[in-house]
């Protein structure tokens, strides 16, 4: 870890905060780690996603969406 990432971590929660921040990071990379290899599995026995289809769903839904209830 750099000196600068470290000092902007500090900054964030104090000294006293350091650990668990780094602990908290460090669940989050591993989340994420575990979703890559979710849909690397997946793409290994559907395919990749279609890009069009994917954008399309994106579209969906962010369009005009205003509540949780609105349809996707």
């Amino acid at each position: 870890m750099t000196a600068g990432t470290l000092q902007a971590i500090r900054e964030r929660v104090g000294k006293r905060g350091v650990s668990a921040y780094l602990e908290k990071a460090a669940q989050r990379q591993i989340e994420r780690d575990n979703l890559d290899e979710v849909i690397a599995e997946f793409d290994k026995l559907h395919g990749p996603a279609d890009p069009a289809a994917v954008a399309a769903k994106r579209a969906r839904l962010t369009s005009g969406a205003t509540g949780a209830g609105a349809p996707a």
